[in-house]
């Protein structure tokens, strides 16, 4: 695809990024699409990535576990009709993957697992249900940041996301502001937050 026309695609909105539904990025997927299968591990990378760690998988073992995860995924795509269930399906075969790379700690002595993990058959739930509802929850709330306009989307990220945390007067200078003007935009821009995650089901406390 030439420039121009990659250009005119991102404006019409044909090429996909995580902001697509995931029933419209599987079914780009399917039809081999690689910036879709791209974009689909962009949406779902963070929670993927944080059930290996919940396990106390290093960081080359939690990237492990995530390559077969999306190998797996990959594999299904022919048979994973239920969008809406892409969700929870990750974060299960994450977590199966998690339990059974722990399992293997387990096995060569390198780790001990409590009781319920180590009688657990392979096809069991490995997440409870209030880390599972936990985990979808916060992929609920990275879903809604990356949809912010994107002035909203840097600034949430900046206040609320790094670590550790900045002032207003290094926000003010990153977006070339003046530092009282940052708590008016801030304003603004948790309100599209709290409107974004309404609309996802999730009220803020």
């Amino acid at each position: 695809m030439t420039d121009l026309a990659s250009t005119l695609g991102e404006v019409l909105g044909n090429v996909p990024d995580r902001s697509w539904p995931d029933d419209r990025l599987l079914t780009a997927c399917r039809g081999g699409d690689q910036r879709a299968w791209e974009a689909l591990v962009a949406k779902y990378q963070s929670l993927v990535y944080s059930i290996p760690y919940r396990y106390g998988a290093t960081a080359d073992d939690a990237a492990d576990i995530f390559q077969a995860v999306w190998m797996d995924l990959y594999r299904e795509l022919p048979h994973l009709r239920n969008a809406e269930a892409l969700r929870s399906w990750l974060a299960t075969v994450a977590g199966r993957r998690s339990l059974r790379w722990k399992r293997g700690l387990q096995r060569r002595g390198e780790v001990d697992l409590p009781d319920e993990d180590r009688d657990e058959p392979e096809n069991a739930a490995p997440l409870a249900p209030e880390v599972m509802a936990e985990v979808e929850r916060d992929q609920a709330v990275r879903e809604a940041i990356a949809n912010l306009p994107e002035r909203c989307r840097e600034l949430v990220q900046l206040l609320f996301l790094k670590d550790p945390p900045i002032s207003y007067g290094e926000v003010a200078a990153h977006f070339g502001l003046a530092t009282g003007s940052i708590g008016f935009i801030r304003g603004r821009c948790i309100r599209k937050l709290q409107k974004a995650l309404e609309e996802r089901g999730l009220r803020p406390s």
